[in-house]
């Protein structure tokens, strides 16, 4: 399988030859109708390029590549089309299983969070000039995430840590303008609660991310996002949690074609010039 040799071959494959191996694992849908010369012109490389980095794959030129990746895709074509039936003891039973539950709870989420609450919430996100989450459980590592993401889109944000002495040393610096996300996944979440608790009576905006309604985090939040964590088993699903919270950080930064170009290119540049003090050499393209 393509997809193997090219995580086996990764490390030591020349610059241009990763470059060739990312958009094809990216892409390999729309290379699977490429020729080599096309796949060279997409990619920015020459097309001896492009046969020679199917050499150093094992493969005998590109088209036993391309028949490989047009395997990938006709499989996948008829998993679609004409799936199998499953146990409910197959382990791929229960893969197909969680993620029917997962489209389920995206669903409800869409449908429990309309057009006008969604446009509320991001009113609430326009006026705040630092933004803090608290969560607990499962939840903490999805706030940590989240916070950092805002960071990379230019937003003051902040997780508190999951521990109550650290998240009074947070919270006893809140200022009105300060939003306060409380993340809860579960129908607990007593110290988020809380946390949102005294973040009103400081004047702070309050925003509930809730995977169960039953938590006291919906009850203590001017507004509330729902995304369900129902799953089979004793373990809540963060999935549609993690779903929306990305999408707030999207709402935050004001996302559009042309600041999310410019992002991706500024992004582009750092990474290169990082890149470019590595001590590595490169490997040459030709080289086994």
């Amino acid at each position: 399988m393509y997809r193997e040799k090219i995580r086996e071959y990764y490390e030591h494959l020349s610059r241009s030859y990763r470059k060739v191996a990312d958009y094809i694992m990216s892409n390999y849908y729309e290379v699977s109708f490429m020729t080599a010369a096309q796949l060279a012109y997409a990619v920015g490389v020459d097309t001896t390029t492009v046969v020679r980095f199917s050499q150093r794959l094992g493969y005998n030129g590109y088209p036993e590549l391309l028949n490989d990746i047009r395997g990938q895709v006709k499989s996948e074509i008829y998993a679609a089309y004409e799936p199998k039936e499953l146990t409910p003891d197959d382990p791929a039973g229960a893969f197909k299983d969680r993620a029917e539950q997962e489209q389920h709870n995206l669903k409800q989420m869409l449908i429990h969070n309309p057009p006008e609450h969604v446009r509320r919430v991001a009113e609430v996100f326009a006026a705040a000039s630092h933004i803090v989450l608290v969560a607990e459980g499962y939840a903490a590592t999805a706030a940590e995430m989240t916070a950092e993401q805002l960071r990379h889109r230019g937003i003051s944000a902040e997780a508190m840590a999951n521990d109550v002495v650290r998240m009074a040393g947070t919270l006893v610096n809140l200022a009105p303008t300060t939003l306060v996300i409380g993340i809860s996944a579960t129908e607990y979440g007593e110290y988020v609660a809380r946390s949102l608790e005294y973040a009103r009576s400081r004047g702070c905006p309050t925003l509930g991310v809730v995977g169960s309604l039953a938590s006291p985090v919906n009850l203590m939040s001017d507004l509330v996002v729902y995304a369900p964590t129902d799953a089979a088993g004793p373990l809540p699903s963060i999935v549609a949690l993690v779903a929306a919270l990305s999408a707030l950080v999207q709402i935050a930064a004001k996302d559009s074609d042309t600041s999310v170009e410019r992002q991706r290119e500024e992004f582009r540049r750092t990474f290169e010039f990082l890149r470019a003090a590595e001590s590595m050499p490169d490997l040459v393209e030709g080289e086994a």
